[in-house]
């Protein structure tokens, strides 16, 4: 019987909460509006009218990315000289960001090739008995999956700590917005 009255107080207590909870709306960034908006950290000092033309050519499509680029750059150097050294910095940042990652890439597929020529090797070969053949497979395959669990590895953190620099840029921003 105490079991029969405990189902039937959690079903009421359930069903008299489902009828008095506040519905919640999700989360939707239609509502959201930040004021300023978000800008470049190299132009964390700039007026509002730079940040709107800088923003206006980088959005800017059906135009060459070196034009942009280039148009950029003209802009960036009409500004004061600590915008044009942080815009300098960012863009060597990028540079050599993008260096690194072309790097890994270069040397994946070097690795990959080597990869495969040693196997097309082992099944050309005909001397190599079959034990000797299962070695040299699983330590071809073992040396490859750990380059690749490191390479990917070094890819990921690359861009978690891109996501949390600018996230940090971001909390930093609003906090100096909310103290104003």
């Amino acid at each position: 019987m105490a079991v029969f009255d405990s189902a039937v107080l959690l079903i009421a207590l359930s069903a008299a909460f489902a009828r008095c909870s506040t519905p919640v709306e999700p989360f939707n960034l239609r509502y959201v509006k930040l004021e300023p908006p978000p800008k470049p950290p190299f132009l964390a000092n700039a007026t509002h009218e730079t940040i709107k033309q800088f923003m206006a050519i980088f959005h800017l499509s059906g135009i060459p990315q070196m034009r942009k680029v280039n148009e950029l750059d003209v802009m960036i150097g009409t500004l004061r000289p600590e915008v044009q050294l942080s815009y300098q910095r960012y863009k060597a940042d990028a540079l050599l960001l993008k260096l690194s990652q072309d790097e890994r890439l270069q040397e994946i597929t070097e690795k990959t090739h080597f990869t495969m020529v040693h196997l097309e090797a082992l099944k050309n070969s005909k001397s190599t008995e079959i034990k000797e053949r299962k070695r040299r497979l699983e330590a071809i395959f073992s040396k490859y999956s750990d380059f690749m669990i490191q390479a990917v590895t070094i890819e990921v953190a690359d861009v978690v700590d891109n996501i949390m620099q600018n996230v940090l840029r971001a909390l930093l921003f609003t906090e100096r917005m909310t103290q104003k």
